[in-house]
């Protein structure tokens, strides 16, 4: 969601209002760190990086890589057909917590399955507005 708030001109109205929202608390994992942070840092793109960064600095949690996550990543994606990132991303979600879990993937994909939390895709959102 964080990419798309930040480089998708269709996406990044209703990621912007999500991530706006001061009634919601907002859980990462340390795979988002390292998949969003050093490309812009070695690109050296300032902005992108301030960006990510802000957000990172107001959640409530970030869940480690740890061998734990990894088994219950293995899990998720065996019992729903997960990629590797996927699982290791809705893995973090559901150890921190969380009750939803928003997507840049379109409705039908296998992070769909998962009935652990809620998936919501942002291209079922409309443009404007951030609750589903």
């Amino acid at each position: 969601m964080l990419l798309a708030a930040w480089r998708s001109e269709t996406l990044a109205p209703p990621a912007l209002s999500i991530l706006s929202d001061d009634t919601r608390e907002f859980v990462t994992s340390q795979l988002v760190r390292l998949e969003l942070l050093p490309k812009p840092r070695f690109e050296r793109r300032p902005m992108e990086v301030r960006f990510y960064e802000n957000h990172f600095a107001e959640t409530v949690a970030c869940e480690p890589l740890s061998e734990a996550l990894g088994r219950e990543a293995e899990a998720l994606a065996a019992r729903y057909g997960l990629s590797g990132a996927d699982a290791l991303h809705v893995a973090a979600a559901i150890r921190q917590g969380a009750g939803e879990f928003y997507t840049s993937e379109r409705p039908g994909k296998p992070v769909f399955r998962v009935k652990e939390l809620r998936v919501i895709s942002l291209h079922a959102l409309p443009p404007s507005v951030g609750n589903p």
